[in-house]
């Protein structure tokens, strides 16, 4: 076992996405970090919790990653929305959803991705383009007219809305950037015009990648 800094355990830690299966885009989940990690086999510890927790009457899976020797100790924590199931649309143009066992399997896996990611400050320049996030963060145009009439109800809130843009504002300062440049790299990478048309389904997406850039660029 080889006993390192945590500084070289994140620096090993660095994992490139990957394609797999049928999903067009390339990513990397919570399940790649830890086995890269555990294939390092060093005098680290790392493990996952995860606990429920509820803000302004909504439920959020909080993931606190935790990576740890008999001297040193560093946690990250993220946080995803328990929402309600979205419905998604497949690349045959069929309309499905997940049961609620396999949503919430989902939300965990997603929270506890971001916690690990943020932990080895792992960041990209682009974003996670999973299907799920991809199909949900806004709604199709070809949806039937109840689903439309259904999301319609379903768009972030003035407050959430709000959140992203101090986000947007805070990385810009970060990279020297503008805000409308910054703004706008998000808006092109989530296909939307303009914030307000976000799902709510989507809202942790969005503000849980923008958080990991601001706190990959402020370890840096």
């Amino acid at each position: 076992m080889e006993k390192i800094t945590f500084t070289e355990l994140q620096q090993r830690m660095q994992l490139e996405k990957k394609k797999g299966g049928a999903v067009k885009y390339a990513s990397r989940h919570a399940e790649d970090i830890f086995n890269l990690f555990k294939s390092l086999k060093t005098n680290w510890n790392v493990v996952v919790n995860y606990d429920l927790v509820e803000f302004s009457g909504k439920i959020f899976v909080k993931a606190v990653a935790t990576a740890s020797t008999e001297e040193d100790e560093k946690q990250a924590t993220a946080f995803s929305e328990l929402s309600p199931v979205p419905i998604l649309k497949t690349k045959n143009g069929d309309l499905k959803q997940m049961s609620e066992p396999q949503w919430t399997g989902a939300v965990q896996s997603y929270a506890g991705k971001y916690a690990l990611q943020s932990l080895f400050a792992i960041g990209d320049q682009d974003v996670d383009h999973i299907e799920v996030a991809d199909q949900s963060l806004r709604p199709n145009q070809q949806y039937n007219h109840q689903i439309q009439k259904n999301q319609q109800s379903n768009f972030i809130s003035n407050d959430q809305h709000d959140i992203i843009e101090k986000q947007i504002t805070e990385l810009a300062t970060i990279t020297g950037k503008s805000v409308e440049t910054v703004a706008n790299y998000y808006l092109k990478k989530y296909k939307l015009n303009d914030f307000h048309e976000l799902l709510v389904s989507g809202f942790d997406i969005v503000t849980n990648d923008i958080q990991t850039q601001i706190d990959s660029r402020k370890e840096n």
